[in-house]
């Protein structure tokens, strides 16, 4: 289910502790020119609200930025962490990059993952393994290196959504619904509820539906919303004539 609207006034009509999952990606703030990159909108009165859908089981995922170009990691952690647990930055490396003339070339994003009880959240064990390649060859003494029997925090091996270019949408960044997917499996089980309140390309909501999952999702960009709509209206029709 995609919704317009604000996220600060919309997640006011969930329940208390409702969601299994939050999984978003806000505005960094000034990396793209687009109108819903300009303003700062994670705040303290944004994550308590967070804080409040999230059942005690939940995670939470926020992607986010480091670097010259993009601090939104620097400037968010303080505020999630008052509220919930911090368990783990994950470094997603890219295949293409971006940066300034001077300087070392920008090829990362991050993922911060946060828990509400770290008592009681839920991690599905068996959904955290892949074959990922070891991006080292060799090992100290010159034997070859096996891959990673469980998945690392630093995911090589997704690569990147085509741009807006390539693809002809309207959204400058969607991320990969390989990375969601990957983090629904290992928090939620099937009919479990996630929630997006930065939708922009749908990408959460249609990783969401691949696994059986349930989704919730804001969007404040009417452009972005409707084309975001007709993308999901097509893939449910392919689905039921799939079937």
């Amino acid at each position: 289910m995609l919704k317009l609207g604000d996220c600060r006034q919309l997640i006011k009509d969930i329940d208390d502790s409702s969601i299994d999952l939050i999984l978003t990606d806000p505005p960094y703030v000034g990396v793209v020119k687009d109108k819903w990159d300009q303003t700062e909108i994670v705040d303290d009165a944004l994550a308590k609200e967070l804080f409040r859908v999230l059942k005690p089981t939940g995670s939470i995922y926020i992607w986010c930025g480091v670097g010259e170009k993009s601090s939104s990691l620097f400037r968010w952690y303080p505020i999630f962490n008052k509220l919930f647990h911090f368990k783990d930055l994950i470094t997603w490396k890219k295949r293409r990059g971006i940066g300034m003339r001077k300087g070392w070339l920008y090829t990362r994003e991050e993922i911060m993952w946060f828990v509400k009880d770290n008592k009681k959240f839920i991690w599905n064990k068996e959904h955290q393994y892949s074959q990922q390649p070891n991006q080292f060859k060799k090992g100290f003494n010159g034997h070859k290196v096996k891959p990673f029997k469980r998945i690392p925090n630093i995911w090589t091996d997704i690569p990147e959504t085509l741009t807006r270019k390539q693809k002809g949408t309207k959204h400058a960044t969607p991320k990969p619904i390989p990375a969601l997917e990957r983090i629904i499996l290992c928090h939620t089980k099937e009919n479990d509820t996630i929630l997006d309140p930065f939708a922009g390309s749908a990408s959460t909501l249609i990783a969401a539906r691949n696994l059986n999952r349930n989704a919730i999702g804001f969007e404040l960009d009417a452009g972005q919303y409707k084309e975001s709509i007709a993308n999901l209206t097509t893939l449910n029709k392919s689905n039921i004539s799939n079937k």
